[in-house]
């Protein structure tokens, strides 16, 4: 090949991540603050509050999930903090189908918590999952 033909070859390469970060840009552009929220959902559809691996300047006082169906939170068992023991959180137990559900949480000391939860759908179905968060 001759000397130009891998220059042109070279100048390609240098610009094919900056085509492919400026087609992302603008593929995002138009969205929703919900669409992309979206786009970041957990592969299972769950996204929940707080995050799953979420570093906290603050305790929260709520649990929440967002789901894909309305769904009932069945239980919700907090393990971590500086007493490493494992509480369970009350749900309503007459909580009727909603797509986001949310438990109030304990008041929580600096440390790492692992929030497990179970939900269910009107029609059966059974969802769980576990969340990671740290509190500073």
């Amino acid at each position: 090949m001759s000397r130009s033909i891998f220059a042109t070859l070279a100048a390609l390469a240098a610009l094919a991540p900056l085509s492919v970060a400026q087609a992302q840009s603008q593929s995002h552009a138009g969205m929703s603050a919900q669409d992309h929220a979206a786009m970041q959902a957990p592969a299972n559809g769950v996204a929940t509050t707080p995050a799953d691996n979420a570093m906290l300047s603050s305790a929260p006082t709520t649990f929440s999930a967002t789901f894909p169906h309305a769904m009932v939170l069945t239980s919700l068992r907090l393990t971590g903090g500086p007493s490493n023991q494992a509480v369970d959180v009350a749900v309503s137990a007459e909580a009727a189908p909603a797509v986001t559900v949310s438990a109030p949480l304990p008041a929580l000391a600096p440390g790492s918590y692992a929030a497990a939860w179970a939900a269910k759908g009107a029609d059966g179905h059974q969802m769980n999952g576990v969340v990671r968060f740290m509190v500073h």
